[in-house]
């Protein structure tokens, strides 16, 4: 029997779920703009619970790398490191941008084409993928971005039949002449729908030390610099 537990922090939601062999047997999500790490392991308690497992239950465990803020991308990730090194099993790392496409499939079962995915990244920038559908299957044809606004035009394709995410507000209003659709109803992953995925992607199971964010960025906040104070010489 596998049993999985799936975990997403990285943008604006607290997101947990268990799997049970194929089916889905805890979920749980509170969107929240802050306060990830105080709710991410009560709510991994409160899904075990509600499944009748304990932690030695679980075969592997998968979490959202990236793109997202970097508090919440730390704090998946290290929750899931640590679990996952004191019950020896193994991580399966999706990206953020991979799990809103998944839904997106998963929610137009009949879809086939291409769709960007686009998260708004702030300071004028999107985190941007484009991906190729067809039903519920997705592959990315290019490698995750960050992608300053005005230079999104030159990324986009005639096949993209629909871009995504909470970035898509933010084109539509740019790409004015476009017969792109544009939809941000699916804006934070669900760690339901990664659990899914996950199974989709069971040779990416590792060992937690091979696990990495995905940023595609340096970070917001820079530590002060070493060198605060002026140099003054004694007269």
């Amino acid at each position: 029997m596998t049993n999985l537990l799936a975990l997403d922090t990285t943008l604006g939601a607290c997101s947990v779920a268990l799997v049970e062999d194929d089916k889905v047997v805890s979920k749980k999500k509170e969107v929240r703009a802050r306060g990830h790490v105080e709710r991410l392991l009560p709510m991994v308690d409160e899904s075990m619970k509600e499944a009748e497992l304990v932690m030695s239950d679980l075969s592997s465990i998968v979490v959202t790398v990236g793109p997202g803020t970097f508090a919440g991308v730390r704090i998946g990730l290290s929750a899931a490191k640590s679990m996952a090194l004191a019950l020896n099993i193994p991580l399966i790392p999706v990206t953020s941008l991979e799990a809103l496409a998944y839904e997106f499939a998963l929610e137009k079962a009949n879809f086939s084409g291409q769709i960007a995915v686009a998260i708004d990244a702030r300071r004028g920038e999107l985190y941007f993928q484009v991906f190729d559908i067809v039903k519920t299957n997705i592959s990315s044809l290019a490698d995750a971005e960050a992608v300053p606004l005005e230079l999104i035009p030159q990324k986009i394709n005639d096949n993209i039949k629909i871009i995504i995410g909470s970035g898509a507000e933010l084109l539509g209003a740019i790409l004015t002449d476009s017969e792109i659709k544009f939809s941000t109803k699916i804006q934070n992953p669900t760690a339901e729908i990664i659990a899914q995925l996950a199974l989709n992607y069971k040779e990416r199971e590792t060992n937690s030390d091979h696990v990495k964010p995905l940023y595609l960025r340096a970070p917001d906040a820079k530590l002060p610099s070493k060198n605060i104070m002026p140099n003054i010489k004694d007269e």
